[in-house]
């Protein structure tokens, strides 16, 4: 169901000192694969703000070749919902799968194994060679990283700053506490990883990035969860700074999309706390009484970046229903 945008008087204000928002709204990434025979349906079906595309090298054939001569379709299909496409690439084949993977109309990969900054920065020069190679706008590519390993949490500053392709971590915790020696199942009342995906998630910020994961436990065994259960960790990972989740099943989608943004409760009083801020300044007050707190220039700050965040949510939820007429 849609629902009316939200906008504020001030929307397009400057702000001194304000942080922008990522530039994309990306709260459900959604892994399907590309022998999928219901790809194109599960994708447009999905609803997900974006696809992340995975393939398996045929045995007993050319797989370079037969991965670029079905890939680019692959690649249609997983679009026909209005979705984001990247594809999912092993750093320790990046040059190969790169060559073989990478064509017009995905947004950037989501590089799987990285270990230190170089990973990067020789993914961004081969993705350097193929956008001039294969007509995509130069720079156009984003590099995603996959934190799965130790190398990437301790390297993770110097990775987000490895080149100005980074967009976010995607924190595969499985796969990230075998790497560090950790229990994996999730028999613990506290999260073990609390500490590292606080990193992740201002290392990400810090650079204009943003970070994807999910609250503890559903991280760790995301099977053993219903809906209910999905939306309560949907809005403690949203609520710690994560922007947006893979989700192991299109079950997961709804909960995000609608869970990685304010809320609409929360919407409608950032619009309150704007206009009755505005209309304090114009009254030479520097701080207002609304609903029995006081509201000052940080807390006016806050509501205009959270409102900016539910508008530009709205808008990709509206795109995609576009997509689908």
């Amino acid at each position: 169901m849609k629902t009316q945008t939200l906008r504020s008087p001030s929307e397009n204000a400057s702000i001194a000192g304000e942080k922008p928002m990522p530039k994309y709204i990306r709260r459900s990434l959604f892994p399907l694969s590309i022998d999928d025979p219901e790809l194109g349906g599960k994708a447009q079906a999905s609803w997900a703000d974006a696809i992340v595309l995975d393939f398996a090298k045929k045995p007993g054939c050319d797989w370079q070749e037969d991965l670029k001569a079905r890939m680019p379709a692959a690649i249609h299909a997983a679009a026909k919902g209005g979705a984001e496409v990247f594809i999912r690439i092993n750093r320790n084949a990046a040059a190969a799968e790169l060559d073989a993977a990478v064509f017009s109309g995905i947004s950037g990969v989501v590089l799987k194994g990285v270990t230190a900054p170089a990973d990067i920065v020789a993914t961004a020069g081969r993705l350097d060679a193929l956008e001039a190679g294969r007509g995509i706008e130069p720079g156009s590519l984003e590099i995603d990283v996959e934190v799965d390993t130790a190398g990437a949490v301790w390297h993770s500053l110097e990775i987000a700053r490895a080149s100005r392709r980074f967009g976010f971590f995607l924190v595969n915790e499985p796969a990230l506490c075998r790497s560090l020696g950790m229990q994996s199942a999730p028999a613990l009342e506290f999260d073990p990883l609390e500490y590292i995906k606080s990193q992740l998630i201002a290392v990400a910020t810090s650079v204009g990035g943003q970070a994807a994961g999910m609250s503890y436990p559903l991280g760790l065994r995301p099977e053993d969860a219903g809906g209910d259960a999905v939306k309560a960790a949907v809005r403690r990972a949203r609520d710690t700074g994560f922007k947006g989740a893979l989700c192991p099943g299109a079950s997961w989608i709804a909960a995000c999309n609608e869970g990685f943004r304010p809320t609409a409760e929360e919407a409608d009083y950032y619009v309150k706390v704007i206009e009755v801020f505005a209309e304090g300044l114009k009254r030479g007050m520097a701080s207002v009484p609304i609903d029995g707190k006081m509201i000052d220039v940080p807390v006016d700050v806050r509501a205009k970046l959270y409102l900016k965040w539910a508008n530009r949510a709205q808008a990709r939820d509206d795109e995609k229903a576009r997509a689908h007429e």
